[in-house]
C-alpha cells in the first residue's frame, strides 16, 4: 500500500521487539507512507516528518518538518497532557494568610471613563470563591481597567462601590491587604520580567511577589518551586536562565510563579498572547489542571469568548456594558 496507518503499534512489545519493529518501520519508511498515532512520547519513531498534535477531536496543531524547538514544545505539551502531577501543595507557613471568606470581588454599578469618554459602565459583578470566570472583550473594551479596578491599579477603584476580599474600597486597607491574595500574569509582567535568574527561582520569586529573588528560600520553597517545574516539564532546566528559555517556557514559569502561593484570586490578562499553539495549548492545559485543583479561582481574559476552558463555566463579556 502507499500509505499504513498504525494505531499504538509498540503497545504490548519488550525493548528488544519495539527496536527491532522500529527498524523495519524505518527501513519500510523510504517508500511507504506511515501515520502514528501514538500516546507515549518515546514511541514516536525517528524518521517522522510531520507532527499532529489532537485535542478533544480535534486536530489543533500541525508540524510540517519541525526544527529541534518546536518539537521540543510539542513534546512538553505531551508531557503535561499526560503527567499524573497534580499541582504542588502551598507552604504551610503561609496558610495564616489566606482568605476565609466565600466573596472575594463585588462590584457595584461600577464605571470607567476617561477625559469624558467612558469605556464601561453599569456593571456588576460578584466573584465568589471557587467561581472561576472567564472575561472577553476587543482591545478597547475595558478589560484591563476592569481588572484594575480590582487590584487597585486604577484610581477610579476609589470612585466606584468596589468590595475585594471584605475590605471596602477606600476604607483604609492597605494595597498589601488586597495583592496578598492575588496572583497576576499578564503580557506587561512578562516583558518587565527581565532579570537574569534560574528557572526554579523564578517560580520562588512568586512566593515574594518580587521580580528577581533578593531573599533566602526555605527548603520547603525550593521543593515546592522543584515540584512546579516537574508538572509544566522543565525539571531539567531548573538552573537555566529565565532569558535563555524560549518564549513559550517563559510564560508556563510565570503561570507557575504566579500560583506557587496558592492566591485566592489568580488573575490571567491573555496568557496566550505571543505564543504559538503548541505553547497555547499548554497554557491551556496548565489553566485547567489549576481550575480542577481548587486551591485558587481563576479569572481568565481573552479576546474570544469561544474560546473556552475546561472547569470554567462562567463568562462576562465588556461588549454587555458598553454605553
Amino acid at each position: 500500500p502507499n500509505l499504513v496507518v498504525l494505531d499504538e503499534p509498540f503497545d504490548g512489545l519488550d525493548v528488544e521487539s519495539s527496536a527491532a519493529l522500529d527498524m523495519i518501520l524505518a527501513q519500510l519508511s523510504e517508500y511507504i507512507s506511515f501515520v502514528f498515532v501514538v500516546n507515549r512520547v518515546d514511541e514516536i519513531p525517528s524518521f517522522i516528518s510531520h507532527y499532529g498534535y489532537v485535542n478533544q477531536g480535534c486536530l489543533q496543531h500541525v508540524l510540517a518538518h519541525p526544527n529541534a524547538e518546536q518539537i521540543a514544545d510539542l513534546l512538553k505539551l505531551l508531557h503535561l497532557e499526560h503527567s499524573q502531577l497534580n499541582i504542588p501543595e502551598r507552604d504551610s507557613a503561609q496558610v495564616q494568610g489566606v482568605f476565609t471568606g466565600n466573596t472575594l470581588v463585588k462590584l457595584s454599578q461600577a464605571s470607567v471613563s476617561y477625559s469624558g469618554l467612558s469605556i464601561f459602565a453599569g456593571l456588576d459583578w460578584t466573584i465568589n470563591k471557587h467561581q472561576h470566570w472567564q472575561l472577553s472583550g476587543k482591545n478597547g473594551s475595558g478589560k484591563t481597567c476592569l481588572l484594575n479596578l480590582i487590584t487597585g491599579d486604577n484610581p477610579q477603584c476609589y470612585s466606584n462601590n468596589i468590595e475585594v476580599f471584605g475590605f471596602k474600597r477606600g476604607t483604609g486597607e492597605s494595597i498589601w491587604d488586597i495583592k496578598q491574595h492575588i496572583g497576576f500574569i499578564s503580557n506587561a509582567l512578562h516583558m518587565d520580567y527581565r532579570v537574569s535568574i534560574s528557572a526554579l527561582n523564578t517560580i520562588i520569586s512568586g512566593f515574594y511577589d518580587s521580580i528577581g529573588l533578593y531573599q533566602t528560600p526555605s527548603d520547603t520553597q525550593i521543593n515546592i518551586g522543584k515540584q512546579w517545574l516537574a508538572l509544566i516539564g522543565l525539571d531539567e532546566q531548573y538552573n537555566t536562565s529565565f532569558t535563555q528559555l524560549s518564549y513559550g517556557d517563559q510564560r508556563l514559569l510565570l503561570i507557575a510563579r504566579a500560583m506557587v502561593k496558592h492566591p485566592t484570586l489568580l488573575i490571567l490578562d491573555e496568557p496566550c498572547l505571543g505564543l504559538d499553539e503548541a505553547n497555547r495549548q499548554r497554557v491551556l492545559l496548565l489553566i485547567e489542571k489549576i481550575c480542577a485543583a481548587g486551591s485558587s479561582t481563576v479569572i481568565y481574559v481573552n479576546h474570544h469568548a469561544a474560546d473556552k476552558i475546561k472547569g470554567i463555566e462562567n463568562y462576562l463579556k465588556m461588549e454587555d456594558f458598553k454605553p
